[in-house]
């Protein structure tokens, strides 16, 4: 059983369009989208009908995704902290039709477990499915208080396979904003043999960032976590 994960879009279309071509060429059992199209960059719409595209594909929410629904539902505090802190994507978006995106990320589910495999995903934690944050040096002791044997998980950027007695634990890192000095990566778990591969995804980055100076988002971190 090949399963291909990958999570953490972000609206980062030239960077999607090359690994969603990657991700259907593995050809496998089972595709999980873990959560994050929504955030810092501004081709979410296009996102969606690459997601569309992908077989045999298990998707649930991350916590930008929640955060653009609650914008939608009129919260205008939330809004504007979002506009501070992050830029200018959600502005960007809430200009566009975005019903069918709406409509698809509200039926996603906060939690996943693909039929018939002890498997539990989200975007988080399992303690704190949409939030919480599992680095590759954060104590992973408290998995052991949950019944699944394997635990795909996104939300740090930082791709992790780690286990615990017989438990194990993978984030595929982030396809939209990697945060560990290298490119966005996905991962592919054999879920009997538990290996995994981390696998990069190279993409031309002036696309982007011209989408930013076009979209007038002077919010530094955009640009500089690309440079890292």
């Amino acid at each position: 059983m090949r399963i291909c994960l990958f999570g953490d879009i972000h609206g980062n279309g030239p960077a999607f369009r090359i690994a969603c071509k990657a991700i259907v060429a593995e050809s496998a059992d089972l595709n999980i989208f873990l959560g994050d199209l929504c955030g810092y960059y501004y081709d979410q719409l296009d996102i969606l009908d690459m997601l569309r595209e992908i077989p045999n594909l298990g998707a649930i929410k991350g916590n930008h995704d929640v955060i653009f629904l609650n914008i939608l539902e009129g919260n205008e505090e939330l809004r504007k902290t979002y506009r501070e802190k992050y830029g200018y994507s959600m502005e960007k978006l809430l200009e566009k039709d975005v019903t069918e995106l709406k409509e698809w990320l509200f039926k996603l589910p906060e939690t996943y477990s693909p039929h018939g495999l002890n498997v539990t995903c989200c975007h988080g934690s399992p303690w704190d499915v949409t939030d919480g944050y599992v680095y590759p040096d954060s104590p992973i002791e408290e998995f052991l208080n949950y019944s699944s044997d394997s635990f795909f998980l996104g939300h740090t950027h930082y791709p992790m396979k780690r286990s615990i007695k017989e438990k194990y634990i993978v984030n595929p890192g982030s396809l939209g904003q990697a945060r560990n000095g290298g490119w966005p990566t996905y991962a592919v778990v054999d879920y009997y043999s538990k290996e995994v591969s981390i696998k990069e995804v190279v993409y031309d980055k002036s696309g982007l960032l011209k989408q930013i100076n076009e979209a007038g988002d002077n919010t530094r971190y955009l640009k500089d976590i690309l440079e890292k």
